[in-house]
């Protein structure tokens, strides 16, 4: 058991520096996630809670996974080995909505996905900028992530 445990910690680590070379840091994903909350809250609390969640949720070996599968694809669009123009990001190409779609329902479920929607619209903070660089499987998988633990904070 302690076996697993090493795995998982060692992806989690790998992801987290993997993460860091497109610029997407534990910092500016809580930024992000604070950027559309629109509680009345404390919002130091809110913000440490969030943090928590985006740390737990990070042990989750499906989380990993579908966060592992959005960086695999990005460096393969990246390298041009994906069956379609990349750089073009055409809308008959929708895998990466659905990346992450499924990681938001994988750590918060319906509420999850509604929340995607929600940051997928509006870019805040690093969704945007992995938007505006043109990482098209990135910026999804990091909104469903976010909209995940997001609609954790409040259950």
């Amino acid at each position: 058991m302690n076996n697993c445990k090493d795995i998982l910690n060692d992806s989690k680590i790998s992801l987290l520096k993997n993460l860091e070379k497109y610029g997407v840091n534990l910092e500016n994903m809580i930024d992000c996630g604070m950027e559309l909350c629109i509680s009345n809250g404390d919002k130091y609390n809110i913000r440490k809670k969030l943090e928590k969640i985006i740390l737990n949720k990070l042990n989750d070996p499906n989380v990993l996974i579908l966060l592992i599968c959005a960086l695999k694809l990005e460096e393969e669009g990246i390298k041009g080995n994906l069956p379609f123009d990349y750089n073009e990001d055409p809308n008959y190409i929708y895998a990466d909505e659905v990346i992450g779609m499924a990681i938001a329902n994988e750590i918060s479920g319906t509420k999850g996905i509604f929340n995607f929607k929600w940051y997928d619209a509006k870019k805040p903070g690093i969704i945007g900028i992995l938007d505006k660089k043109g990482y098209i499987f990135l910026d999804d998988a990091i909104a469903g992530f976010i909209a995940g633990c997001m609609s954790k904070v409040f259950e």
